[in-house]
């Protein structure tokens, strides 16, 4: 059958996620646009001779869209040393160790996705451990939030930060190779990136592309540049054309006239307002619980994020900031408000990214303002140890975490992502977990869930005219289902296998 062309479906399960929540069992292609869905409307075009495959009661979706993730620091995690599996620190240097003696001897050891919560000694490796396995090469360890690493002895050389760094963790005066927000950000994670090569990174970027697919993904928002990739955000305009997906990009600076001039008509991600709740460098209103005298840490004066947020509102930029809880929603949150303000914007579609712990009146604030919330579902399975959060925050605050059925009921607009790659990509496990909130209150249906990924996630980009759908005159981005999400059990939802993914009619491969 010519995917390139015309094709038809029959005996499908079709989810259609439009705002009618149509199911059809037909429908047709052509020239990568949907131009039929329902068995009257295909028909004749069947009839005319059209290719038919008969999917025997598939589910068929539409292709998933990522709202918030990074395509470069994930081809960098893809081609890196997955230290997730590991539950002690020797498990850790072994891997490492691996790796330095089958690597490239000029190259990084990087390691990625390490959570010292699931070590059995509870506690990072110092640069001495990192050492034992990696004596003479350069060692970055990338800890899953992405907040903090772990650098060896030469990865400290290598680097050469400077005295004083906000973030270096030291003891007796020297750096224990720990280092913290702002400093990674600021210094380590820049520096190790333009120590990459283009070349390098754009093949990490297919890679990237391509894992995202083998999950029935069709779109990426991809928020780079800036501190986690300097350089990322012109690589991938300049190359998109060569990439199998649809992409939605985000220029991670408060550069305006930079963004502009790369025909971007948004700015923002992961700017990060605060830090991470895992580091406890998350901004808050009140403090830690288990730390009184710690509020987190708000990485822009009020000032300085008034004055960017005003700015990109005034040139007609969508904005984003990254806010883990309160105390940085409140800032920005504060900022949009005085920016629509100074210049009202009827379609801004202004975005608070990961928006974890909000308070109530800040989500009818969101509301009234058509603030758009995107959420990654999926922190929940892949970070949230909820014993130990709600030994850092208290009842009261874990009740609101994630509170996407209380953000939907005061009118706040919702769109899903997964982080990748502090979560992996999978829309279905981040399905599940909406579904299976850990805070039954909260909970969405599996089809408000699977919208926070289709149709939802579209109009976050200004793409629902186009994606996001399966209508006439949509692109034919599809996702192949062996179940219906939402007609199995919750527990099940992330068991389904995506079975082909089709872009603009074009029908992936997946990895076996």
């Amino acid at each position: 059958m010519d995917t390139r062309n015309h094709f038809c479906f029959i005996n499908a399960n079709g989810l259609a996620m439009d705002r009618e929540n149509t199911r059809f069992t037909t429908l047709a292609v052509d020239n990568g646009r949907i131009v039929a869905v329902g068995d009257e409307a295909v028909a004749p075009l069947i009839a005319d001779g059209w290719p038919v495959r008969d999917l025997g009661g598939l589910t068929v979706l539409p292709g998933f869209i990522d709202t918030h993730q990074h395509l470069g620091l994930t081809g960098q995690v893809l081609g890196g040393l997955d230290l997730s599996g590991a539950d002690c620190l020797d498990a850790v240097l072994a891997v490492l160790a691996e790796g330095y003696a089958t690597g490239d001897p000029d190259r990084w050891v990087l390691g990625c996705r390490l959570n010292e919560l699931d070590l059995r000694e509870r506690r990072l490796p110092r640069r001495e451990d990192v050492d034992r396995a990696c004596p003479d090469r350069p060692a970055m360890l990338a800890h899953a939030s992405w907040h903090l690493c772990v650098l060896n002895s030469a990865g400290l050389d290598r680097l050469g930060l400077p005295d004083g760094l906000s973030g270096l963790d030291l003891e007796n005066g020297r750096p224990t190779g720990v280092v913290r927000d702002p400093g990674v950000l600021s210094h380590v994670f820049p520096a190790v990136s333009r120590l990459t090569p283009d070349a390098i990174k754009l093949d990490r970027f297919r890679t990237a592309c391509h894992a995202a697919m083998d999950q029935g993904i069709t779109t990426l928002h991809c928020l780079e540049g800036g501190e986690f990739g300097p350089g990322d955000t012109r690589l991938i305009v300049e190359n998109r054309s060569g990439l199998p997906l649809n992409t939605v990009v985000w220029n991670q600076v408060m550069d305006i006239e930079e963004t502009v001039a790369l025909g971007l008509p948004r700015i923002g991600g992961c700017i990060c307002a605060d830090g991470a709740m895992s580091a406890r460098t998350a901004a808050l209103l009140e403090p830690y619980s288990d730390d009184p005298g710690n509020y987190g840490a708000l990485t822009f004066t009020q000032e300085r994020m008034d004055l960017f947020v005003r700015d990109a509102n005034r040139a007609g930029l969508q904005v984003a900031v990254h806010c883990e809880t309160d105390g940085a929603i409140e800032q920005v949150l504060s900022a949009m408000e005085k920016a629509l303000d100074d210049y009202p914007r009827r379609d801004h579609r202004h975005r608070i990214e990961h928006c974890e712990i909000p308070t109530l009146d800040q989500l009818d604030r969101m509301a009234s303002r058509s603030i758009l919330a995107a959420m990654q579902p999926a922190f929940f399975p892949h970070l949230v140890d909820w014993d130990d959060y709600e030994s850092r925050f208290g009842p009261e605050r874990m009740g609101r975490i994630h509170p996407y059925r209380t953000m939907l009921d005061k009118g706040v607009r919702l769109c899903g992502g997964s982080d990748c790659p502090i979560t992996p990509y999978s829309p279905l496990t981040g399905i599940r977990a909406a579904v299976e909130h850990p805070v039954a209150a909260e909970r969405l249906t599996p089809e408000e869930a699977i919208r926070l990924f289709t149709l939802d996630a579209a109009f976050a980009g200004f793409e629902e005219k186009g994606r996001g759908s399966i209508e006439p005159g949509k692109v034919a981005d599809l996702a192949i289902l062996s179940e219906d999400p939402t007609r199995v059990a919750s527990e099940t939802i992330d068991d389904i296998q995506v079975l082909e993914t089709y872009c603009a009619g074009v029908r992936h491969a997946h990895e076996s």
